[in-house]
């Protein structure tokens, strides 16, 4: 859930990041930009950023996918063989499994096609993009609220599972005592 947040953050400044590089960038980068124009170069920036960004969430869901299968086995097997936890940890595999089969090749060549708009047709492909951004957004929170209630299950349940043994061996220690 961390590196998920973490690469939201990443693919935020990414995208800030290459706007105002065309701005304030060092003497030589400046000369280069001049030479190619300012807009041109932010233009290019901007596709490099997203390029790494794209990069970055399909490697990220690539590696997701092993996890959770492995994730979801270590539940079955160390919650007493409960079925919630493997539950939510395969609906988390589903949502990955969607976002890099149905949407992230979809996002890969809208984004690519939005990045340098033809004209007057840059706004529906810059649309198409921002929507499955939006999508690709909402498949993320869907799986870190999953993630977060599957973590406080898992914390809910070792709690209870320490209080049962801790009564336990009150229970029977108290023979001893009295």
């Amino acid at each position: 859930m961390g590196c998920s947040l973490f690469l939201a953050v990443l693919a935020f400044q990414n995208v800030r990041f290459a706007g105002r590089l065309a701005g304030g960038a060092i003497p030589p980068a400046m000369q280069i930009i001049n030479d190619a124009g300012p807009e041109q170069a932010k233009l290019l920036l901007r596709h490099f950023a997203w390029e790494q960004n794209r990069f970055y969430f399909t490697n990220w869901e690539m590696f997701q996918m092993p996890v959770a299968v492995i994730l979801a086995l270590f539940l079955y097997l160390t919650t007493d063989r409960r079925i919630l936890p493997p539950i939510l940890c395969g609906l988390m595999l589903a949502l990955v499994m969607f976002e890099y089969f149905a949407i992230t090749p979809e996002f890969i060549y809208r984004g690519r096609e939005a990045d340098f708009p033809p004209g007057s047709l840059a706004f529906g492909a810059e649309a198409r993009a921002w929507v499955l951004t939006e999508v690709l957004i909402g498949a993320e929170a869907a799986k870190l609220l999953i993630g977060g209630v599957l973590a406080s299950y898992l914390f809910s349940y070792r709690s209870r599972k320490v209080r049962r043994t801790r009564e336990s061996v009150d229970i029977k220690l108290s023979p001893l005592r009295g």
